[in-house]
């Protein structure tokens, strides 16, 4: 907030709209996803989702509104809210477009335990869980106009109910299995595929991760897949659930490793048909695009958006923040991902609005040197084009023996484009005057 107001006064300008009752979590949730309905139109589109938590445990002192906040999945007290949003990506391109929905929601600090609350005789609709079917349920509005759509899950998602209320012609689901089901045969699905001929295999690049000592590696997984029923379980309570429920599994199983807690192992059950090798690898392609979502909350919680190290003081303010704060980071990673495209990324307009395309044309002018290594070469029709003129006002060179410009960098590009093109847009009005 320091950064982007220029004096005091504007600074608390911008406290008080962000706690400012008619600017709604419903408002800004809205506004994402009407950006969004157009760009999916005859598209097949990746609903990503997942859960993240916002612990706000560290400010409990100096938050004086807690309103909005409630207890954590901590043993001890901690305090915060979670968020879940759906992270659509084109289904071919892999190019992100935007939020089809995003849930937030706090646990009250009374709130009994779930074994004080027997949650096991509850319907889905009383539980957390529900969010699953809720937020899928609430994309399709947004995501109507597209031709198809895949929503992709993870473990927690693995509920029956899911499988039975999401799905239609239109809509399909890729959910990683978290237990090992038995089927109506009687026979646990992880030994059914393990009795399968081996469809094919598959290769992987693991990057390097410094958190378990993992060097950048490569790594063959075994493919193997087949046509299943699973069956409604005994503690589901909801009505007019079907008694079984017909489903493809794929598993992708890491070969040739005695390490078995580093040792790959997928296990998806999808809606979409799988009859062949290229469907599977289809399917597994498809799920790895998880890692979109992860990187969106490594954005939001660390690398210069550091939502939990917010100084606001309404729990109100900081959950809309948050909500502002993941259209940012949308920019951000499509900006990412286009600098590293051979293509130059998505059509500009996927991106940007046409105001925002004539302030980045004459930032353009600006912002280029006199010698060919500091003109900009890229195609405006693309985001790549973009993201060298953000990368510019955020204060990179603009060589390309300096490197690819920084997730740090390309937030300062945006936050200083912000500013130039509202001073642009205040300037047009008052001409007009």
């Amino acid at each position: 907030m320091r950064r982007l107001a220029s004096n005091r006064a504007e600074q608390k300008a911008y406290y008080r709209f962000l706690k400012h009752p008619k600017l709604t979590e419903g408002l800004l949730i809205r506004e994402a996803a009407d950006r969004l309905k157009s760009l999916v139109k005859g598209r097949h589109v990746l609903c990503i989702q997942d859960t993240s938590e916002i612990n706000l445990t560290a400010h409990d002192g100096r938050i004086s509104d807690k309103n909005g906040l409630g207890r954590l999945d901590y043993a001890s007290y901690a305090l915060g809210f979670k968020i879940h949003p759906v992270f659509v990506l084109d289904a071919y391109q892999l190019t992100p477009l935007g939020f089809a929905d995003i849930k937030l929601w706090h646990r009250p600090l009374e709130m009994p335990t779930r074994m004080e609350r027997d949650y096991r005789r509850h319907s889905i609709e009383e539980k957390e869980s529900y969010k699953w079917i809720e937020v899928s349920t609430r994309s399709k509005e947004s995501l109507k106009q597209a031709t198809l759509v895949t929503f992709i899950q993870d473990r927690e998602a693995d509920i029956y109910e899911v499988f039975t209320e999401v799905p239609d012609k239109t809509h399909h689901l890729i959910i990683r299995s978290s237990s090992d089901r038995t089927l109506p045969n009687g026979i646990h699905l992880s030994e059914t595929l393990a009795a399968l001929p081996l469809a094919g295999y598959h290769t992987i690049c693991l990057c390097t991760d410094h958190r378990t000592g993992r060097s950048k590696t490569t790594v063959a997984l075994e493919i193997r897949f087949c046509k299943v029923r699973i069956r409604k379980p005994n503690s589901s309570h909801m009505k007019g659930c079907p008694a079984y429920k017909e489903l493809y599994a794929v598993e992708a199983k890491q070969s040739g490793t005695k390490n078995q807690a580093e040792k790959i192992y997928w296990r998806l059950l999808t809606t979409h048909k799988v009859e062949d090798l290229n469907s599977a690898l289809q399917i597994i392609n498809w799920y790895s695009c998880r890692w979109h979502i992860e990187q969106l909350f490594r954005l939001l919680k660390h690398k210069g958006f550091q939502i939990e190290q917010t100084e606001l003081e309404s729990g109100a303010a900081i959950r809309k923040l948050t909500i502002i704060m993941l259209t940012a980071i949308l920019k951000i990673i499509q900006m990412r991902l286009a600098y590293s495209d051979e293509n130059e990324g998505q059509p500009i307009e996927e991106v940007y609005n046409k105001e925002e395309i004539n302030c980045l044309r004459l930032l353009n002018k600006k912002l280029q040197g006199k010698t060919i290594k500091q003109r900009n070469s890229y195609n405006p029709k693309k985001t790549k084009w973009a993201t060298w003129i953000l990368a510019r006002l955020g204060g990179w060179k603009g060589y390309t023996s300096q490197g690819p410009p920084g997730i740090i960098t390309l937030k300062r590009g945006l936050e200083r484009f912000t500013l130039i093109l509202e001073g642009m847009l205040l300037a047009k009005e008052m001409g007009t005057r």
